[in-house]
């Protein structure tokens, strides 16, 4: 699981941080039905993504195809954040 998940719990008193980090990790480990529902989002926009037809008659394709390139690369990395094992 991505320690980001847990940096508000780590801005909180020492002897508060593992309780509330336990307790954050149940929260978010019991929220499959979220995670599921987001994961098939994401996976939705990335096929979307892939599908985009690269029309080369517009004048800035070059431009267009990076942005598309850049948007599947960061679906991925938001599909890898939501991931909690």
């Amino acid at each position: 699981m991505d320690s980001r998940w847990f940096k508000e719990d780590r801005a909180l008193p020492k002897g508060e941080q593992t309780e509330a980090q336990e307790s954050s990790e149940k929260a978010l480990k019991n929220s499959t039905l979220f995670q599921r529902r987001l994961e098939r989002i994401v996976d939705e926009m990335i096929d979307t993504a892939n599908r985009a037809e690269e029309d080369f008659s517009q004048p800035n394709w070059q431009f267009n195809n990076v942005a598309n390139i850049s948007r599947r690369k960061t679906l991925r990395e938001i599909k890898q954040l939501i991931q909690l094992k």
